[in-house]
């Protein structure tokens, strides 16, 4: 339900950012213009980023889903806005995340000139986090091969570290 932005910058973490639009604020858009249920619109966003959609009904979605991209863009801008200390924001884009799948997103920012107010040296670069980025937390299941479960796997992380400082601490204190 929220896009989160972390501006890494030379291996340090910047700031966070948090703004409440993210996958049900689409599937929302969906509910409203095209006049089903939620849980027949969260399908349908689904089967945009998958290729499930009926294809009689991609134009549809793809306009009810476009005004709320547009948005989504402008929270984007006003987030790293927030970074107008830094003398260059980073210029890889990394998504992940469920609502990342929606190729609107991509696009949005691939094709329109969104960052040329914002201190970018040159045009960013969108990627999408693939799950061996995250350090230290492995899939022995073998099924997680795309950017959805990322941000799963990164809370994992922290926690995971979180315990072990947790650890480290009480080992001080014996």
């Amino acid at each position: 339900g929220t896009t989160d932005i972390a501006v890494l910058n030379e291996g340090g973490v910047q700031g966070t950012q948090m703004f409440g639009i993210g996958g049900r604020a689409f599937t929302k858009s969906i509910v409203r213009d095209i006049e089903v249920g939620f849980a027949e619109a969260e399908k349908l966003k689904l089967g945009l980023g998958d290729g499930s959609a009926p294809p009689q009904l991609t134009k549809k979605l793809e306009a009810a889903l476009s005004k709320t991209v547009k948005v989504w863009r402008s929270g984007i801008e006003l987030s790293l806005n927030e970074y107008s200390n830094l003398e260059h924001l980073p210029h890889n884009i990394l998504l992940c995340g469920g609502g990342a799948s929606l190729e609107l997103l991509v696009a949005e920012l691939e094709a329109t000139d969104w960052y040329r107010k914002l201190p970018f040296a040159r045009k960013p670069s969108i990627h999408f986090i693939k799950p061996e980025a995250v350090i230290g937390i492995t899939d022995v299941t073998d099924t997680l091969d795309d950017h959805t479960f990322v941000t799963a796997m990164g809370l994992l992380r922290v926690g995971l570290d979180t315990i072990a400082q947790n650890d480290e601490v009480e080992n001080e204190n014996v």
